[in-house]
């Protein structure tokens, strides 16, 4: 090649390694979304977690778990309805699992009216008592270890370290 064309392939080759590199920001972006879900063995799915990498640094948050069992620890009958005290192991669990669960027990038919949901029974008993008969270890107890309340079957009322999330009312 001489001439014309090897200036005309360079010139082409300059304006392709201009271009390349306009695109490329050095930086490598990758998101994954995992979760470990077994066939064969009956075990509470893991936590989903999320993994992002962004040049030299990596991100992992954990994204929450079902609630994998539970346990009725106390019942209480009223005119209204049935309300239970559900206990659930602990666990990295969000606003939305909580809600999840809760569908779960409407939908089995396993509560119709009301629930408690904690993950711990000492909390259960502290919530249990009257609010002026409460020490304040048992007021923090309950704060620290109670999720939500379902209300007349029809309303979630998220509580503890879930209260900013507000209520939610079913079918809707």
């Amino acid at each position: 090649m001489t001439g014309p064309k090897l200036i005309r392939y360079g010139v082409l080759f300059a304006l392709l390694a201009v271009v390349v590199s306009a695109c490329d920001d050095g930086a490598a972006e990758l998101t994954t979304t995992s979760s470990l879900v077994s066939a064969t063995t009956p075990v509470p799915e893991s936590p989903t977690t999320s993994v992002t990498l962004s040049g030299d640094s990596t991100t992992t948050s954990l994204i929450g778990e079902a609630v994998g069992s539970s346990e009725i620890v106390a019942r209480e009958s009223e005119p209204a309805g049935e309300t239970l005290y559900i206990v659930v192991p602990p666990g990295a669990y969000t606003d939305v699992d909580i809600e999840n669960f809760v569908l779960d027990l409407l939908e089995e038919g396993t509560v119709t009216f009301g629930a408690e949901i904690f993950d711990d029974a000492s909390a259960v008993d502290a919530y249990r008592k009257a609010e002026s008969e409460r020490t304040d270890a048992e007021t923090a107890l309950v704060e620290q270890h109670h999720f939500a309340s379902l209300e007349d079957g029809t309303t979630i009322h998220f509580r503890g370290r879930f209260a900013s999330s507000g209520s939610q009312s079913i079918g809707s």
